[in-house]
């Protein structure tokens, strides 16, 4: 079922992640372990007089050969980044943009040395490319003498990459809409990220321990394939109504 180019995500408490790493090693190799992360499940509470609290648990994430899926998952900017950053507002849209260099930073570049506006530098682009970009408005100059810049838009922007370390995902609460009861159930949003990251549209996804079925309804969600298992009549119930 894990194809050449396929990724197993495992789930444990930071007690167990050493002990589990070990039989990894055994069945796929150390040298396809890719991923140790940590997600903060829960604001830091238990057992602080005697050591720091357990707040997290481990995701750790294996390859089944050298060449996988990989589709970087991105967050939003963080609103002091854009109030720092991008701090132009194109009046004509409301899109808000700040303004990049076009100097080349390779000196030695007699083909793209030439005066654009009437300013002589080493640019990074063709005069064509150039020319091209300023008619679509995308090359502004501020002021005559001004060095040319390139305008670039904040919503044309990937966001902030995501990296192993995950604070950003709650865990399911009594209160939420998505809550069944389920004492082990995970938030549907960290099964998004894992499939949107490690699979594309139509890919084959298999739980095969998936109690109340959030990896298959992630699955489903996004268009993928799925496989779920249980020996849990319960869970098994859960799923169905699911």
């Amino acid at each position: 079922v894990l194809k050449p180019t396929g990724s197993i995500y495992l789930h444990c408490d930071p007690t167990a992640s050493h002990y589990l790493k070990v039989v990894m090693d055994t069945i796929f190799g150390p040298e396809n372990f890719r991923n140790e992360i940590v997600w903060q499940r829960t604001s830091a509470k238990g057992l602080a007089f005697t050591r720091f609290a357990s707040n997290h648990d481990v995701i750790l994430r294996y390859t089944k050969s050298d060449s996988w899926i990989w589709n970087p998952q991105y967050a939003p900017h963080d609103p002091e980044y854009i109030r720092k950053f991008y701090r132009h507002v194109e009046p004509e849209t409301g899109r808000r943009y700040r303004l990049d260099n076009l100097a080349n930073p390779n000196k030695n570049r007699p083909n793209l040395t030439y005066e654009f506006l009437g300013v002589t530098r080493v640019w990074r682009w063709t005069k064509k490319r150039m020319q091209a970009a300023y008619e679509q408005g995308l090359v502004v100059q501020r002021k005559p003498g001004a060095v040319p810049a390139f305008k670039r838009y904040l919503d044309e922007q990937e966001g902030t990459p995501i990296g192993d370390t995950w604070i950003d995902i709650h865990p399911v609460q009594s209160q939420a809409k998505e809550n069944l009861g389920y004492p082990t159930q995970k938030p549907l949003e960290l099964l998004e990220r894992i499939i949107q990251a490690s699979s594309n549209p139509g890919d084959l996804v298999l739980d095969p321990f998936c109690g109340c079925g959030t990896t298959i309804a992630a699955a489903q969600k996004l268009g993928r394939q799925w496989i779920g298992i249980d020996i849990s009549p319960t869970a098994c119930r859960v799923m169905a109504k699911r």
